[in-house]
């Protein structure tokens, strides 16, 4: 034993977090296939995985001499004479409970411990599993089926931990922020910006959101939920910043919600306005970003061509989701067909100059009479239109408002939805929280308001409300690849846009 010497540090990283993950996966089958688990204390179900967790190490450990997350790599590599110690249940025991309980601690002990045992072997005194090769001796792998488990082991734990705590991937899947980011861009997520947030559902298959790759089933189970919490970042969200948050008005547990990213026109106290498509923030023009689009009346006399329209896309990036109705309308008064485009200022510039079109003219919402359901859904957000909005104030963690019948119209499905208070209900124009009505109250945390650069095709926080400080996600950084899904290769590959920085 004097001459084995022990893993490296990621290799004893690889080992417990490939132990953590498949035991995840385990408790995901079971909760998922027994619902009861939901509707059980946290605290309980967390003793109740702890228990299990237990026989799991018992049985690997003790009566098999192996464990997944350290063998599935080597595949029973190691030699008797590697095994280490035979350990007793309770030294198992303590090791899982230490293992399971304070797993950021375990890895931080391993980067610090010379011997890289961690806090786990140290405290329940094993010393188990702790051989990786022969002193001078490189390990040698006897099949493929080792080395392939060796490397998909390692890619998995690498990007967890890259995905978890910096980096994440995400595909711009609508136009709603045409043409800053275009359908097909493939960019990555810095969530060290404004700070990493730690899982609330710990419970989840790596590298999976809602759903296994391919199936309609449930890849987290959320039988158990932390409290949010967020490591320090680097900036705060600023206005004009381009944000990922998850969707605030999904079912999901909040990290699990649906990624949207739009840029962030209020941030907290801010109060926000939109007049004749101008944005103000506290009574001053929004600098518009200059790619912004709104929805143009392109007329022509002859309906354009297939062709005609595949030469647009290329040379004017007009595709057929820029379109706000799929056919061009008839004008009746002027008999011309009037195609309804979403366009930046310079893209209409380029568009004139060229005569792609007869005339070009300004869009307005109002020109549809309809009636729009517009946050926050109260008697004076009634006459409020995509165009014409607000004013609306954004609410601010430490302010206190009083809770007149016209705030708790605009702010009570705040409170009730996202403020965490269980016992709160709106009665008519009231707010009752912990059987009490309320005349006033204080926000527990920070919201912002959401718009996509595509004014007149985008959900965003006109329509569903404020995004909440606990449903952000990160900043948008890079575009690294992107793709257009109407074009055929070569020109399907915007070489422009890829490895290009968001701003």
């Amino acid at each position: 034993m004097k001459n084995l010497v022990p893993p490296s540090f990621f290799r004893r990283i690889q080992y417990n977090t490939i132990d953590l993950l498949l035991l995840i996966i385990v408790l995901i089958i079971i909760t998922n296939a027994l619902p009861f688990f939901s509707e059980v204390p946290t605290v309980v179900n967390w003793l109740l995985f702890g228990s299990l967790g237990i026989v799991y190490d018992i049985v690997f450990h003790k009566y098999m001499h192996f464990t997944p997350g350290q063998d599935i790599m080597g595949m029973f590599l190691r030699k008797s004479d590697e095994q280490g110690a035979d350990p007793t249940a309770k030294q198992l025991a303590i090791r899982f409970l230490i293992k399971y309980y304070l797993w950021p601690f375990v890895i931080l002990s391993i980067l610090i411990d010379k011997q890289r045992r961690g806090i786990h072997d140290k405290i329940a005194k094993t010393t188990l599993l702790e051989i990786e090769q022969t002193k001078g001796e490189k390990r040698v792998y006897t099949s493929s089926y080792q080395e392939w488990g060796d490397s998909i082991s390692f890619a998995i734990v690498v990007a967890t931990f890259v995905r978890w705590i910096w980096l994440e991937p995400y595909t711009i899947p609508t136009g709603s922020m045409e043409k800053t980011l275009m359908v097909g861009d493939f960019l990555f997520v810095n969530k060290l910006s404004y700070g990493t947030r730690m899982p609330i559902t710990p419970l989840q298959i790596p590298l999976t959101h809602q759903k296994v790759w391919g199936t309609n089933m449930k890849s987290f189970s959320d039988a158990i939920r932390l409290p949010y919490f967020r490591l320090p970042g680097f900036t705060e969200i600023k206005n004009n910043d381009i944000v990922v948050f998850n969707y605030p008005a999904e079912a999901y547990p909040v990290d699990l919600k649906t990624n949207y990213i739009k840029r962030c026109i209020g941030i907290p106290g801010d109060t926000v306005r939109i007049v004749n498509q101008q944005a103000y923030i506290n009574g001053k023009a929004v600098e518009n970003p200059p790619k912004m689009q709104h929805v143009y009346k392109c007329f022509i006399k002859n309906e354009l061509s297939e062709k005609t329209l595949d030469r647009y896309r290329i040379k004017y990036q007009i595709h057929t989701y820029d379109m706000f109705f799929p056919e061009p309308v008839l004008d009746s008064v002027r008999k011309e067909y009037c195609y309804y485009i979403s366009l930046s200022e310079s893209t209409v510039k380029k568009l004139i100059a060229n005569k792609a079109f007869d005339s070009i003219q300004k869009f307005s919402w109002r020109e549809l009479e309809q009636t729009q359901a517009l946050f926050p859904f109260s008697r004076k957000a009634h006459y409020w239109e995509n165009d014409n909005y607000g004013p609306l104030w954004i609410p601010k963690a430490g302010v206190t408002i009083k809770l007149d019948p016209d705030m708790v119209e605009t702010y009570g499905r705040t409170i009730i939805n996202y403020e965490k208070n269980k016992t709160a209900e709106q009665i008519d124009d009231k707010l009752k929280i912990n059987g009490q009505f309320v005349s006033e109250y204080t926000f527990k945390q920070n919201y912002y308001f959401m718009m996509g650069d595509n004014r007149h095709n985008s959900a965003d926080s006109r329509y569903w409300g404020f995004v909440p400080e606990d449903h952000i996600v990160g900043k948008a950084w890079m575009i690294w690849l992107s793709l257009d899904s109407e074009l055929s290769f070569p020109e399907r590959v915007r070489w422009n846009r890829s490895f290009k920085m968001i701003k």
